[in-house]
């Protein structure tokens, strides 16, 4: 009888185990989500701009900007002799899984498309998020841009980043996960 007990108690603990779901503790959980890309800036000896997104892939998925939007900082470090310039006419697209190949608009100018959110905001917070309209951006120069996201079209991690600078040409630089970026 006694060694029934056991056996039925070692059965209902490996069940019980079994169907505990424990997370690794390998840091896969949060780790960094890094997309690139690097364009060159004229001749191969003037250097190149540099584009890269940081995304948490936890906190991207549960944190919202007024349960409107997802948020990507796009930092942008000029690495050439050639001043690359931003301008309104820029703009971000997204691509995710679910979406196909259809890219997501994201807007780079939200004092335009949520004036009321952004009228509420501090005016060294609307200076830090402002896109830099026609501000080059120099040799050795670092500048960060914003792009908001529809919250309801953007449920997981993008695939990819499509950045359009007007100022250098119609086809969008492709922001690409780290190791599979595409130059």
């Amino acid at each position: 009888m006694r060694r029934i007990s056991v056996l039925a108690g070692i059965l209902l603990l490996s069940m019980a185990a079994s169907s505990i779901r424990l997370s690794a503790a390998d840091g896969t959980k949060g780790k960094l989500r890094v997309y690139e890309a690097r364009v060159a800036a004229g001749q191969p000896a003037q250097g190149d701009w540099y584009f890269k997104v940081e995304l948490e892939p936890i906190l991207f998925r549960i944190a919202g900007v007024q349960n409107k939007y997802r948020v990507l900082r796009i930092n942008i470090l000029n690495r050439s002799d050639v001043p690359l310039r931003l301008s309104a006419a820029d703009k971000v697209q997204v691509r995710f899984a679910e979406s196909g190949a259809t890219p997501v608009d994201a807007s780079v100018d939200v004092s335009q498309s949520d004036s009321a959110w952004w009228k509420s905001l501090a005016p060294d917070l609307q200076s830090a998020l402002s896109y830099p309209d026609q501000a080059p951006i120099r040799r050795g120069e670092e500048e960060n841009v914003f792009a908001y996201i529809p919250i309801a079209r953007a449920s997981s991690l993008p695939s990819a980043i499509l950045f359009t600078v007007s100022s250098y040409s119609s086809t969008p630089i492709q922001l690409r996960e780290m190791g599979t970026a595409k130059f």
